[in-house]
């Protein structure tokens, strides 16, 4: 019976199967190229239909694909807190991912938020993926912060983190002689001091000029 059906449509099925294939060729050829030079992020928010924007375009829940660099990742929905942070999207990431879960702060939110408890512990589990992605890339890109926070009795080196996640050093001393020194460890420690911005703290000029 199939084969008689086959040989009476035969025609008509070999030109479906062929445009079926020519569409899937064609979409597939058309997401190859709008992905070049793009970097997968994936979000995950609870709740999943709220509002997310990267630099103020939209974005959603799920596998996003976009270029190199910093975001100001906001999400949004009705009844719950919004949430604004800045996220690095880089191809030296094994995974970019961006988890968000709202508080709720209306009745009914709050209400819809206790039905989905669920939802919320497995969110858990992408910040936790996100956690370790973005402290192993931010200790890779600032190998010295192993070092820091350093605190002699005479000076102390910490530093502070950018938002692209580069950072800048402080030296707290009021000692212009210890300022030198703590400098000189930075370069005991196998780095160049130029290399840094370097933020001297609680320096007191000799001169008594400020």
């Amino acid at each position: 019976m199939y084969y008689d059906f086959f040989q009476e449509y035969k025609r008509q099925i070999i030109t479906i199967g062929s445009t079926l294939l020519a569409i899937i060729i064609l979409w597939s050829a058309f997401l190859l190229i709008t992905r070049i030079g793009k970097t997968p992020l994936t979000v995950s928010v609870v709740p999943s239909d709220a509002k997310v924007l990267a630099n103020g375009q939209q974005i959603g829940d799920g596998t996003n694909w976009l270029v190199a660099g910093t975001y100001e990742l906001s999400v949004e929905k009705d009844g719950f807190e919004p949430q604004k942070r800045t996220i690095t999207v880089t191809p030296d990431k094994k995974n970019n991912v961006a988890a968000v879960s709202l508080v709720a702060k209306s009745d009914e939110a709050k209400k819809w938020a206790d039905k989905h408890e669920n939802e919320y512990r497995d969110n858990e589990q992408y910040g936790a993926i996100e956690a370790r992605e973005n402290g192993k890339y931010f200790t890779e890109q600032n190998p010295i912060t192993k070092k820091l926070p350093f605190t002699d009795p005479y000076f102390s080196i910490s530093y502070v983190v950018n938002d692209d996640q580069s950072i800048y050093l402080t030296v707290n001393t009021p000692s212009p002689r210890y300022r030198f020194y703590a400098v000189e460890k930075i370069r005991e420690w196998g780095y160049d001091p130029t290399d840094f911005d370097v933020v001297f703290k609680d320096f007191r000029n000799p001169l008594g000029v400020k």
